[in-house]
């Protein structure tokens, strides 16, 4: 009990150490004392920077060869920690006078934030407690990079495959090296489930800088965090392990806020300051960070960025000199190329990005190449993003498009945000975009939620010059819709929970593959089954031979697809081990050991004489092939 206790603190205390104090002294030698981030701004904002720098140590770790152990990233961290102290203790700092009073909440307003925080963490939570199982795809797949690092003491290269992302496994690894926490146990859930909610309040802060207005933000919270808390990309994508999109949905919104600090004087027409400057370095910072963790989030925030820039610049077509000359002073400032060059440094000559060594790009631009990549429907949007959010956000577009404040950088990144995400879901090839359509979709719940808030907030905010009838029709107005979404959007939550869960099948698959670790060696060849085993993902992290090990009969869909030919040993060598064809795979691959259901495949393999069964279980039966 008592051991059990200390890892809880170790644990708790190395999350605090990799994943807040790295980015709040960092803060502190940027900005020391200054009141130009609110407490919660800079405690969100901690977060966020300690990913993107905690990755950008272990790039120069590995750039100077030096393995990564408990004792490396312990002292790499900690000096770092220490030079941002350093710098903080003896850096002399301007006095900024900038008060945050947009972060003032009366009583009521924030009892009202910490209801909506509560009812967020307590949905999600509910769901997440009989999902928190290590049995999700991807996250086995993540996992087993992850712990690669641990047990090889240095980043991995995957093998040439474009699909994962260093930035997507640093901060597991280094929890676990640290902490000693199994991969087998909770800690990723609670480490997504943590940014998760970073990222909803990230959404908080940012359209609180944006609108100005207290309401709009809180209404973003019970928009984003407490309506459809469980749909994608929200705990459904927390308890699948989708890693890239959940801290993609973290550092994207916070880009968004630091390059609207930075360019924010242009709303009031202000002196450019070198805060401005400082926050477009952070801007950059976390940009290259976005680079290192998800490809699919950066090549979106690319595009968002790019009708970002046209939208600001063709609203302002008649003030372009003085943008063009602030937008000189402003980038062509020290801190802001010293970032800009840095992270070029690191992004082509100490750690170059798996993707672009592969040439990832030029296989997500083009026309579409399947079914799921030719665009969404509305209907799959209002399934995907709530019927009542959707209708709401875009009525929350039109009516941020009539009043557009011209030189709103604010409204750009917003509009920007949601317009460029449908056009990339709903019309691909308009932008020659040959990507799943759903996983872009997906992104459009933070901008919408945002837009929704909007809408309802000016629909129903109270106007001093309304008659008593206009009034009385509005608050009816308000508590039939207001009824409306939160039915839609709890039911949406509700739906999604599962009656029971069958714990059963996970621990066969775990004994099983305890089984596998003990009698085979690297010279035996496994083959398993992913259609009826239940987290067989997670098989590769028991015998950690490779990503590729052991082989895996996929989806059967995934073998009649008519876009290109598929190989078809995996599954021969299951389906029919007795055909030509899967004897010729078995000499080929040397498979020896087939791991199946026995309540779908074992039939063929009993009558079979070549083929001894030597594990078996209600769920899973093991053959050895003579």
């Amino acid at each position: 009990m008592l051991q059990h206790i200390l890892n809880q603190i170790t644990f708790f205390i190395t999350l605090a150490f990799v994943l807040f104090i790295p980015g709040y002294v960092m803060l502190l030698a940027i900005f020391g004392k200054s009141k130009i981030l609110s407490t919660l701004e800079k405690f969100i904002i901690s977060f966020g920077l300690s990913i993107v720098g905690v990755d950008f140590i272990f790039f120069a770790i590995a750039k100077l060869n030096i393995p990564i152990t408990r004792l490396s990233s312990v002292i790499s961290i900690a000096l770092f920690i220490f030079i941002c102290w350093i710098i903080y203790k003896f850096r002399h700092f301007s006095t900024s006078n900038e008060s945050t009073p947009l972060f003032s909440f009366s009583k009521n307003q924030f009892i009202l934030i910490l209801l909506l925080l509560f009812l967020t963490l307590f949905i999600k939570t509910a769901f997440l407690t009989d999902t928190v199982f290590p049995t999700a795809t991807d996250m086995g797949h993540h996992m087993y990079w992850a712990k690669w690092m641990v047990e090889n003491h240095q980043l991995p290269t995957y093998d040439g495959m474009p699909d994962f992302i260093i930035g997507e496994h640093i901060i597991f690894a280094t929890i676990s090296t640290l902490s000693g926490a199994s991969f087998l146990s909770a800690f990723p859930i609670v480490v997504l489930f943590l940014i998760n909610m970073l990222s909803i309040l990230t959404v908080f802060i940012l359209t609180l800088r944006i609108f100005k207005e207290k309401n709009i933000a809180i209404l973003t919270l019970l928009f984003l965090g407490v309506l459809y808390a469980v749909a994608s990309p929200q705990a459904k994508f927390v308890s699948g392990g989708v890693i890239g999109n959940l801290i993609g949905n973290f550092l994207l919104p916070l880009s968004f806020y630091f390059y609207y600090r930075a360019f924010s004087f242009f709303e009031t027409d202000a002196k450019l300051t070198t805060d401005n400057k400082t926050f477009l370095a952070l801007a950059i910072f976390s940009t290259f960070g976005l680079f290192y963790t998800h490809h699919l989030t950066s090549f979106i925030f690319l595009f968002i960025f790019t009708l970002l820039v046209l939208i600001f610049l063709v609203v302002n077509r008649n003030h372009l000199k003085s943008i063009f000359s602030a937008l000189f002073k402003i980038i062509l400032s020290p801190q802001v190329l010293a970032t800009f060059f840095t992270g070029l440094l690191f992004f082509f000559f100490i750690f170059t990005p798996n993707y672009i060594k592969n040439s990832a790009v030029e296989t997500a631009v083009g026309a579409p190449s399947k079914e799921t990549r030719v665009g969404l429907t509305i209907d799959n949007l209002r399934s995907s993003v709530g019927e009542a959010r959707i209708a709401l956000g875009f009525l929350g577009l039109l009516i941020l498009a009539i009043g557009f404040k011209k030189k709103n950088i604010g409204f750009a990144i917003v509009a920007a945000w949601a317009v460029m995400i449908f056009i990339m879901s709903t019309q691909p090839q308009m932008l020659f975009i040959n990507l799943p359509s759903t996983r872009i979709g997906n992104y459009l719940s933070y901008p919408i939620a945002i837009l929704s808030a909007y809408a309802f907030y000016e629909i129903f905010k109270a106007r001093q010059n309304d008659t008593k009838k206009i009034n009385n029709l509005l608050k009816i107005s308000f508590v039939i819709i207001a009824t409306f979404f939160l039915v839609d959007g709890i039911s949406d939550s509700a739906t999604s929970f599962k009656v029971k869960t069958d714990l059963s099948p996970l621990a066969q698959t775990f004994d099983a593959s305890n089984y596998l670790a003990t009698v085979t060696t690297d010279t035996d060849e496994i083959l398993k089954d992913h259609n009826y085993i239940t987290a067989d993902s997670w098989m590769k992290i028991f015998l950690m031979r490779g990503y590729k090990y052991p082989l895996s009969r996929g989806y059967f869909k995934r073998y009649d697809d008519p876009t290109k030919p598929r190989e078809m040993c995996t599954l021969n060598m299951i389906s029919t081990p007795a055909s030509p064809e899967a004897q010729q795979c078995f000499i080929e691959t040397q498979t020896n050991f087939i791991v199946v259901n026995p309540n779908y495949d074992s039939a063929q393999f009993i009558k079979l004489k070549n083929f001894d069964q030597v594990y078996s279980s209600v769920g899973i039966n093991i053959y050895y092939k003579k």
